[in-house]
C-alpha cells in the first residue's frame, strides 16, 4: 500500500522512479527520520522496475574480522549484478563514516571498497540513512540524487489517519477534535500509521480517540529534524 505521494520528500518520488525506469540504472541516497519510508520506497521503485529488490542491512555485512567486510560489499554488489536486482544497503551511516575523521585502517578500507564497487556497478543502487551528518564526503558525491523524506506534512497526516479510519472500519468522517489533535502531532511518519494497523489486526481500536492516542505515544519524544534538503546534485 505504498504511496510515494504520502512521503514528505524533498523531490517528487513519481518523477524520480520515472526517471530510473527510462534510464534502467541510478544512484539514490535517502536519509531522514526512521519510519519516514525509506526502506518501502526500494520495493515500491522494484516493482515499477519489474526486478527483484535485494536489501542489505549492514549488519548483514558488517563483521568482526578484518577484511570480510570489504568481501560481503563485494559480494552483494555481485550477486545483484548477476540477478538484475535492485540493491539497497539501509543503515549506511555505519560504514560511510567520513575518513578524514577515521581512527583505524578498517574504517578507510571500507570506504574504498564502497566507492570501487560503487564506480563499476551499472544497476540501481538505494542506500538509506537516518544520520546524514558525517558521512563520507567522496561517498556522497557518487549519489546522483540526495533525497530527504521527513515527517508527514498536515494533509499527510489527514489522509493516512482517513485511510486507517476506512481499513478499521470505523466512521470514515474525521471529527474536528481529532484534526485538531492531529495537528499537534507534528513527528509522525507513515511507520506509526503502520504500528496502529498492527495493533487493530491484534487488538481492534473501537474510536478516533483510541487512534489518536497511539498515534500520539509514538511521536512523543520525537524532535523535529530541520535538516537540509538535498535533491538533484
Amino acid at each position: 500500500n505504498y504511496d510515494p505521494d504520502l512521503c514528505n520528500a524533498s523531490m517528487n518520488l513519481r518523477a524520480l522512479a520515472a526517471g530510473v525506469v527510462a534510464a534502467g540504472t541510478g544512484r539514490i541516497c535517502l536519509y531522514g527520520p526512521p519510519g519516514t519510508g525509506k526502506t518501502a520506497f526500494g520495493y515500491w521503485l522494484s516493482e515499477q522496475l519489474g526486478r527483484p529488490l535485494m536489501l542489505k542491512r549492514v549488519s548483514d555485512i558488517q563483521s568482526p574480522m578484518l577484511g570480510v567486510m570489504e568481501r560481503n560489499l563485494a559480494r552483494a554488489f555481485e550477486q545483484a549484478s548477476r540477478d538484475g536486482a535492485v540493491l539497497q544497503i539501509d543503515e549506511v551511516d555505519g560504514f560511510l563514516r567520513d575518513r578524514r575523521e577515521a581512527r583505524q585502517g578498517w574504517e578507510v578500507s571500507q570506504v574504498n571498497e564502497f566507492l570501487t564497487q560503487l564506480e563499476s556497478y551499472d544497476g540501481l543502487f538505494i542506500a538509506s540513512t537516518n544520520l546524514m551528518a558525517g558521512l563520507d564526503p567522496a561517498a556522497l558525491r557518487r549519489f546522483d540524487y540526495k533525497v530527504s523524506i521527513g515527517y508527514l506534512l498536515p494533509h499527510q497526516r489527514i489522509a493516512m489517519l482517513a485511510s486507517l479510519l476506512r481499513a478499521a472500519d470505523l466512521a470514515a468522517e474525521i471529527t474536528e477534535s481529532t484534526l485538531e489533535r492531529l495537528n499537534e502531532l507534528q513527528t509522525l511518519t507513515p511507520g506509526d500509521f503502520d504500528l496502529v494497523r498492527r495493533q487493530h489486526r491484534i487488538k481492534p481500536l473501537t474510536s478516533q480517540d483510541e487512534i489518536i492516542h497511539v498515534l500520539a505515544g509514538e511521536a512523543a519524544g520525537k524532535e523535529p529534524i530541520q535538516s537540509r534538503r538535498m535533491g538533484f546534485i
